[in-house]
C-alpha cells in the first residue's frame, strides 16, 4: 500500500466530521418561531418578495456549489500541499531527485520501465506511440490496461505516492491512444464551434470524455490542453493543435479543457509557455526565437496562460523557445526569467518542462546538465530527459556539490507529490468534484465549468444563447448525457465552416470525385458519400487539403488547419478541422445542402477569425 492512502483516509474522516458538525439535527432552538407559509401575514412579505428571496437563496446556493466544484478541479489544495511536505521530508535525496523526473522507455517492455522507476525513484513515465500495444492508429485495450496496471504498482509500499502514468492526448493530430478509443476532431474544431455559437460547453465535455477513456485505462496525467495562440500559416508546429488565434477564446477553451480533464480524474497541463504558436520554427528540430516584446507577449501569447492561472491550474508546461525580451540566448525551459513570469501570474503548482530530449535542448545544452539547469531555473518536473538514470545521478551530484540548492529540489518534489495526492483524491471521489463525486442538486444539468457568471452560456433563458442551448438539447438531448462517440459526432458537425461559397447550396446530387488527402482520408470520405447514397468516381471534384499548400477543385476542403484555403482555387471552400469518420459525414451533409454552422477560428486570407459564409 502506498503511503498516500494515509492521506485519503484522514481526508475522508475530516470530511465526515465537517458534515456532522454542519448537520441540522432534530432539536428545538429557544428563539425559534413558526414563520408560516410563504406569502402569509406572519412573514410580512408579499408573494413576489418571497419568490425573489427564494430566487436569491437558490442563486447563492448555486454559486457556493460552483465555487466548491471549481476549487476541487483547479488543483491541489492546502491539505494536499501540507501532506506532500510531510512525505517529502521523509525522503532521501535519491528519492527526491527521482520524484521530479518523468522518464520514457522503449516499446512495450514494461518490466524495464518498472525497473527504471524503482531503481531511480522516478515520479513516473510517459507512454508514447511506440509504447502503445496494437496496430497502426489502434490499441489493444486489454494489453494496455494490463501494462499500465503493472506500471502503477511500481515501487509498491516503498513509495510515498503511486507513479504518474502520463500521455500526450490532445485529439486530432496528437493522439497516442487510438481506436477503439473515441477519435476526436482537432482542438481547432472546438475553436470553430465556439466562434460559430456559444461553444464553451464543448471544450469541457470533450476533454472530460476524452479523459474518462484514459482514466479507465489507468492514465493519471495527460499533457493537454494547448494554450498556444497560433499566428496562422507561418506557424509550422501548432496549427490545428490550437483552439485558434484569438487569445481570449484560447484562454476560455483551455480553462474548460483543464476542468473537463480533472472532472474525469485526470490531471492536465496548459502548454506550451511562452507560446509556441507565434514562432516560425519547430523546437523538435531547432531552438525557435520569439522576437516579440514583453508588451506584445502579454497581450497575445501570454494572455491565455494568465487566464488559466488566474482560474487555477494543476500544471503548466514550459516550452523550449528563446525569448530575448526575457533572457537572450537562453531557452525558456532553462531561463529563471521565464519561470518567474509564470510565478508572477500567480501559479503555485507544478511547472513541467517540455521533453528535454528535443533538439532545441539536446543538440546544444548537454542532456544531464540541462536537467540541473532547468530545476535550478524553476522547473518542478523534468519530462523525458535524454537519460533518466543520467538525469537522476546529475541531480544528486548537483545537490551534494551545492550547484543545486536542496531547498529548490524539496520545493519541486513537494509540488509534484501534491499534484499526485490531488489527482488520486479526485479520481477516488474524495473531493467536491470528479468522477466519484455526487453532483449537487444545484449543479444538475450544468454543461460548462468556471465561475457561476458563465451559467448564462449553459442554461436556457430569454437570451439568444439560451435559445441556442435549448435548440441543441432538443436536437441531441442534454449534453451531459451524450456518450463520447455522440459528442464527437456533434462537435464535428458543428465545426464545419463554409469559408467561401453559397450557404446551404446543393453542391452534389449524384456523385463526387475525391482527390488529395491520405488514402485513409479518401476512403473515409468515400464511405460517408456512399452512406448518403452518393456514388464516387465522377461528378464534382472534392479536393482534400492536408496542410497549408493551396490546391484546386470544385470544392476544396481543409482537413486540419484552414489557412491553405486562402490561395486555393475553387468556388466553394470548406474548413473541416478533423479527419474522423464523423467529420467526413458532416462534410457530406454540407455538400448535399445542409448549413455549415462553424466559423473560422483563425484568419484565412482576407477573411477574419469569426467569419462564416453562412
Amino acid at each position: 500500500m502506498f503511503r498516500y492512502t494515509r492521506f485519503l483516509v484522514s481526508f475522508a474522516l475530516v470530511s465526515a466530521l465537517l458534515l456532522t458538525s454542519c448537520g441540522g439535527g432534530d432539536h428545538d432552538d429557544a428563539g425559534s418561531s413558526d414563520t408560516g407559509e410563504p406569502g402569509s401575514e406572519s412573514t410580512g412579505l408579499s408573494e413576489e418578495e418571497v419568490a425573489e428571496q427564494e430566487r436569491a437563496e437558490a442563486e447563492a446556493a448555486r454559486a457556493e456549489a460552483v465555487q466548491e466544484q471549481e476549487q476541487a478541479l483547479a488543483g491541489p489544495g492546502e491539505d494536499h500541499r501540507e501532506f506532500a511536505a510531510e512525505l517529502v521530508a521523509e525522503m532521501s535525496v535519491a528519492e527526491r531527485a527521482g520524484q521530479v523526473i518523468i522518464g520514457e522507455y522503449q516499446g512495450t517492455d514494461v518490466d524495464s520501465a518498472v525497473a527504471l522507476i524503482e531503481e531511480h525513484h522516478l515520479a513516473g513515465v510517459i507512454l508514447m506511440g511506440h509504447n502503445i500495444p496494437g496496430g497502426e492508429n489502434s490499441v489493444d485495450v486489454e494489453a494496455l490496461a494490463e501494462q499500465i496496471s503493472v506500471l502503477s504498482g511500481a515501487g509498491g509500499e516503498g513509495r510515498a505516492v503511486p507513479p504518474i502514468i502520463s500521455v500526450d492526448q490532445e485529439g486530432g493530430l496528437v493522439t497516442r491512444v487510438g481506436s477503439p478509443m473515441t477519435e476526436w476532431p482537432t482542438p481547432m474544431a472546438l475553436g470553430a464551434v465556439h466562434h460559430g455559437s456559444d461553444g464553451l460547453f464543448s471544450s469541457g465535455q470533450v476533454h472530460r470524455l476524452m479523459a474518462a477513456d484514459l482514466a479507465e485505462l489507468g492514465f493519471t496525467v495527460t499533457f493537454a490542453p494547448n494554450a498556444d495562440v497560433t499566428i496562422g500559416s507561418s506557424d509550422p508546429t501548432m496549427g490545428s493543435r490550437t483552439f485558434g488565434s484569438d487569445p481570449e477564446t484560447v484562454g476560455s477553451l483551455a480553462i474548460q479543457g483543464l476542468r473537463g480533464l480533472a472532472d474525469a480524474g485526470v490531471a492536465g497541463s496548459a502548454k506550451h509557455f511562452p507560446g509556441h504558436g507565434s514562432v516560425t520554427e519547430d523546437s523538435h528540430h531547432s531552438l525557435p526565437i520569439q522576437q516579440a516584446t514583453l508588451e506584445e507577449l502579454r497581450e497575445r501569447d501570454w494572455l491565455p496562460f494568465a487566464e488559466v492561472i488566474q482560474a487555477g491550474a494543476p500544471m503548466v508546461m514550459m516550452g523550449h523557445l528563446e525569448v530575448p525580451a526575457l533572457e537572450a540566448g537562453v531557452p525558456s525551459s532553462l531561463s529563471p526569467a521565464a519561470y518567474a513570469e509564470i510565478r508572477e501570474m500567480g501559479h503555485d503548482g507544478v511547472i513541467v518542462t517540455d521533453a528535454l530530449n528535443m533538439a532545441a535542448i539536446a543538440h546544444h545544452y548537454g542532456g544531464d546538465q540541462a536537467v540541473v539547469t532547468a530545476l535550478d531555473a524553476g522547473a518542478d518536473l523534468i519530462l523525458m530527459p535524454a537519460s533518466a538514470p543520467g538525469a537522476h545521478a546529475a541531480i544528486i551530484a548537483a545537490v551534494e556539490s551545492g550547484d543545486l540548492e536542496e531547498t529548490r529540489l524539496n520545493e519541486a518534489a513537494e509540488r509534484v507529490v501534491a499534484l499526485v495526492l490531488w489527482q488520486q483524491a479526485l479520481s477516488a471521489g474524495e473531493l467536491a468534484a470528479g468522477p466519484g463525486a455526487e453532483t449537487p442538486e444545484e449543479l444538475a444539468g450544468r454543461m460548462i465549468y468556471g465561475p457561476v457568471e458563465l451559467d448564462s452560456d449553459s442554461h436556457p433563458d430569454d437570451t439568444a444563447q439560451g435559445e441556442d442551448a435549448q435548440e441543441r438539447e432538443a436536437d441531441s438531448g442534454p449534453l451531459e448525457e451524450l456518450t463520447a462517440p455522440e459528442l464527437a459526432e456533434q462537435v464535428a458537425a458543428q465545426a464545419v465552416t463554409l469559408v467561401e461559397g453559397q450557404c446551404q447550396a446543393e453542391l452534389v446530387t449524384e456523385a463526387i470525385q475525391i482527390q488529395g488527402g491520405t488514402q485513409q482520408d479518401r476512403d473515409r470520405l468515400a464511405a460517408a458519400a456512399q452512406q448518403a447514397g452518393l456514388q464516387t468516381g465522377w461528378g464534382p471534384v472534392i479536393t482534400l487539403l492536408g496542410g497549408t499548400t493551396p490546391s484546386t477543385g470544385d470544392v476544396v476542403v481543409s482537413l486540419d488547419r484552414p489557412e491553405g484555403l486562402a490561395d486555393s482555387s475553387a468556388e466553394t471552400k470548406i474548413g473541416l478541422y478533423g479527419r474522423t469518420p464523423e467529420s467526413f459525414a458532416a462534410l457530406v451533409e454540407v455538400l448535399t445542402g445542409a448549413e455549415a454552422p462553424g466559423a473560422l477560428p483563425v484568419e484565412v486570407g482576407s477573411f477574419p477569425a469569426g467569419h462564416s459564409a453562412c
